[in-house]
């Protein structure tokens, strides 16, 4: 299966800025589009390119910067991301601070209304304050007529009364990006009062990890089909593919994939390394253990009437 190239596909270097890649999809669109006369997967693979590299433009799209900020209204967080999602530069969402709004766990006391409370001393658990006694009373600014005061603060707004309702947004991973680099998003692209950092955190899913720069697939090998040099089925980042054991496979191999890894700044690919581990089954049928007996003698018989000859 050939890898996805964008920049092929629309006929357009590496690097181009979106008035070439508009002009490009303009030029092509019309004799591939169906009504034109085109074929359809064509032009689904035109429109999946432009798209794609378009999106590299996007206001939402983190950047890559050297190191993590030292001033400046920020917030910085880690992101969790998967390595196929990294490698293709994939839409991940995120929580940011919102608004303040008012605590509904204290209703913007900062107390803790279901801990430790006492009689107020001021108004003496009456809630009221004589000004002249008997004649005219005012609510007790001390403990807001209730008569009471709650010792604990609230352990959801940590006494403040108020607590920052975060919004979920999606943002781009940017091409090129790999692990433990530093994301950046301006305040002002957000539309927010801060600027967003992140610190990259890529873990292992479906065999797909980083090797230093490189994206790699692991693939477990079962030792017969090594034997047999048969052909095995792995992912890639375009779907499943099949390839054929090689002769010379040791325990642990790196097979090398041109242009079929993680995406580049410029929109290129990086290649795919693919990992290959010989596994050993340990819970083996007796049958198997029999056949694998027979094959030791066969092997056997065979080493020493090479020798003797």
């Amino acid at each position: 299966m050939m890898a996805f190239d964008p920049y092929r596909i629309l006929g357009i270097a590496p690097g181009a800025k979106p008035k070439e890649i508009k002009e490009a999809f303009r030029r092509k669109v019309r004799h591939l589009h169906p009504d034109a006369g085109g074929e359809e997967k064509l032009f689904l693979e035109l429109k999946r390119s432009y798209d794609f590299l378009l999106e590299k433009y996007s206001p939402l799209r983190l950047e890559i910067v050297k190191e993590r900020p030292v001033k400046g209204n920020y917030v910085f967080s880690f992101l969790d991301v998967t390595a196929e999602e990294l490698a293709l530069g994939e839409k991940v969402t995120v929580a940011i601070p919102g608004p303040m709004i008012e605590c509904k766990a204290c209703q913007g006391t900062g107390k803790n209304l279901s801990g430790r409370k006492v009689k107020c001393t001021l108004c003496e658990g009456l809630g009221k304050i004589d000004l002249v006694k008997g004649i005219s009373q005012v609510v007790c600014p001390e403990c807001g007529g209730v008569g009471e005061k709650w010792l604990d603060l609230c352990p959801k707004c940590r006494g403040k009364g108020v607590v920052s309702k975060d919004i979920e947004i999606t943002l781009k991973l940017p091409l090129g990006a790999r692990p433990g680099d530093i994301l950046f998003l301006s305040g002002e692209k957000l539309k927010a009062g801060v600027d967003l950092y992140f610190e990259l955190i890529v873990h292992e899913k479906d065999g797909f990890y980083f090797e230093g720069n490189r994206l790699v697939i692991k693939v477990k090998v079962p030792f017969w089909e090594v034997a047999l040099r048969g052909e095995i089925s792995f992912r890639t980042l375009e779907g499943y593919e099949k390839l054929k054991i090689p002769e010379d496979l040791s325990r642990e191999a790196y097979l090398v994939f041109p242009r079929r890894g993680a995406y580049l700044p410029d929109g290129s690919r990086d290649d795919l390394l693919v990992k290959l581990e010989v596994y050993f089954p340990t819970n083996l049928p007796d049958e198997v253990f029999k056949k694998l007996e027979e094959i030791k003698e066969i092997v056997k018989e065979d080493k020493n009437g090479s020798s003797n000859s």
